[in-house]
């Protein structure tokens, strides 16, 4: 576990917790690895997952396919563990077609998180407030 420490404006110390596991830094490997077109050592990440999970080795072949298997094993090994779903489909583009359809009223927009106050006031020049806030 990595931590970092972070000063407020009162010059209070706030600590943070960074949690990487094993599995998700074979997992963030083996993206780089195919998105670097590696497909041989990006499936020997993936199936290094999958292994000690009792399942048998990737069929996935093509860059593609490679990636849509690393990405469904993300979505299996670190569900639920810190919103890492939503960030992989924010990273990656696919977030308003996942939740387009199960989330009623889902818009664009609610990709963004707004720019806190307290920033913008220390900092005008992050006007204007993300769209939708």
């Amino acid at each position: 576990m990595n931590k970092y420490k972070e000063r407020t404006s009162t010059g209070e110390s706030v600590e943070y917790s960074i949690v990487l596991g094993l599995p998700e830094q074979y997992l963030i490997r083996a993206e780089a690895r195919a998105m670097q077109g590696e497909l041989v050592s990006a499936a020997e990440d993936l199936n290094a997952i999958r292994a000690r999970a009792g399942l048998g080795e990737t069929g996935a072949s093509g860059q593609q396919q490679l990636l849509d298997a690393i990405a469904q094993e993300r979505r299996v090994e670190l569900f639920t563990e810190f919103g890492h779903r939503y960030f992989d489909l924010k990273r990656t583009g696919r977030l308003d077609a996942a939740l387009g359809g199960l989330k009623p009223g889902w818009q664009a927009t609610d990709r963004r998180l707004p720019i806190p106050e307290a920033q913008i006031l220390l900092n005008p020049n992050l006007n204007p407030q993300n769209d939708g806030y």
